[in-house]
């Protein structure tokens, strides 16, 4: 493990944009895609964050542009691909899992004659990468991971209720919608995730709005320590209309947390124990090197995650950086590192 407190080294330019494309994934899905740098390069996938996030610019600093083949994709129902779950009105995400993430991941590979490739994640890309590699470790180079998380009970319980001891102005608010609208009673059966699920599905758009405000607003608020960001990066300002992009990312982010990423029972066919979760199939991928990246001051994800990781992982190597939380540009700056290594 080494901390990391060095000063934020200055931006690199973008990877130069090669093309974008479509891939149909079936079940009536297809993911968009973006290709930049080196089209002889090391190839490398980029995933981003949420679930629901969406593909900006910035990831296209963080490689090597000139013997990197970088691949950036937009997850199911998110950014440009479709069908958007940000869409008004009833979405069907019965076909929006981790399995079909991760299976949607491995047909781009395919699709783009890609033999092996190094995956990065951030946040709940992390989730995805450590996935995708544990079902198809022969197709992976190597793992850069920051802002790590593998969505397990504990880390949903504490990003959505947990942490509230440190916001309780915020979570108040949060949770008064949801104890106003459905059965959600604090310190009940019900957990407020899954009573915001059920907001963000129902059938009243003017709900679904109100539940994905307050949703946003709620992530903005536990996100934004030590990273520095502004402290509204999601949230939709009250005299505006609630925008497909942030009703997607809430419907997306609850949907997937409210059953533990759909990786309890990940490593189950590979004989891990039920209920292990991502750490049962670290055997799968323990000889893959790969550079896990995390901030102390994360309260969103205390650093507990990707140090469990580590110490499961024999060809990791762990990077704290003390002075930065859920993102920030050391923690940036240690992600083009590790690529500039495993890029040579």
């Amino acid at each position: 493990m080494t901390t990391s407190p060095r000063p934020a080294p200055d931006l690199p330019p973008l990877a130069p944009l090669l093309g974008t494309g479509r891939l149909a994934v079936g079940d009536g899905h297809e993911i968009a895609f973006e290709t930049s740098g080196d089209p002889d390069g090391v190839p490398a996938l980029y995933l981003h964050g949420g679930p629901g996030g969406r593909l900006s610019s910035g990831y296209r600093r963080n490689v090597p542009a000139d013997r990197t083949y970088l691949v950036g994709l937009s997850q199911r129902g998110a950014g440009e691909s479709t069908p958007s779950a940000g869409a008004p009105g009833p979405v069907d995400l019965s076909a929006n899992t981790t399995a079909h993430l991760v299976a949607d991941i491995e047909a781009l590979r395919e699709h783009l004659g890609i033999d092996a490739w190094i995956v990065q994640g951030v946040s709940w890309g992390s989730t995805l990468a450590i996935a995708y590699a544990q079902a198809h470790p022969e197709r992976v180079r190597g793992v850069v991971l920051m802002a790590v998380t593998s969505t397990s009970r504990r880390e949903v319980e504490w990003i959505s209720e947990g942490v509230g001891a440190l916001f309780p102005e915020a979570w108040d608010e949060l949770a008064a919608l949801a104890e106003e609208r459905t059965d959600y009673r604090r310190g009940g059966d019900l957990p407020l995730v899954e009573a915001y699920r059920r907001l963000l599905t129902a059938e009243d758009p003017e709900l679904v709005d109100a539940a994905a405000r307050a949703w946003n607003v709620w992530e903005d608020e536990h996100i934004r320590i030590g990273t520095g960001r502004a402290a509204r990066s999601h949230a939709v300002p009250e005299d505006e209309p609630v925008t497909e992009h942030a009703r997607g990312f809430a419907r997306l982010v609850t949907h997937y947390w409210a059953r533990d990423g759909f990786v309890a029972d990940w490593a189950v066919p590979w004989g891990a124990a039920p209920g292990s979760g991502l750490l049962g199939g670290m055997h799968r991928i323990a000889h893959v090197p790969a550079v896990l990246i995390h901030g102390r001051r994360d309260v969103s994800g205390p650093v507990l995650t990707a140090w469990e990781l580590h110490r499961a992982w024999p060809a990791s190597e762990l990077v704290v950086v003390e002075e930065e939380g859920h993102g920030g540009p050391v923690m940036v700056g240690a992600w083009r590192e590790a690529m500039d290594r495993l890029t040579r």
